[in-house]
């Protein structure tokens, strides 16, 4: 995926560069967000989910595990 934008904002320098870069992943705080595009053309149709795979990230303290997860479907 490619990052565009952060916080509403997008990835350019005061000159107007461009400051978007490629990643396969994305760690996010609270309150943030990040615009990213996805190049879905080869990928098969079908319900995508993003989310950590590491537990200890998807804690919410005495109630278990939770966290944030989200999907993409594909058409």
């Amino acid at each position: 995926m490619r990052v565009v934008g952060k916080d509403a904002r997008l990835l350019r320098g005061p000159t107007g560069v461009d400051l978007s870069y490629s990643t396969q992943s994305v760690t996010l705080g609270g309150g943030e967000s990040v615009d990213v595009i996805i190049d879905t053309g080869n990928v098969s149709k079908g319900t995508y989910l993003l989310y950590t795979t590491n537990m200890n990230f998807l804690s919410n303290n005495e109630e278990g595990f939770g966290g944030m997860m989200t999907e993409i479907i594909i058409k």
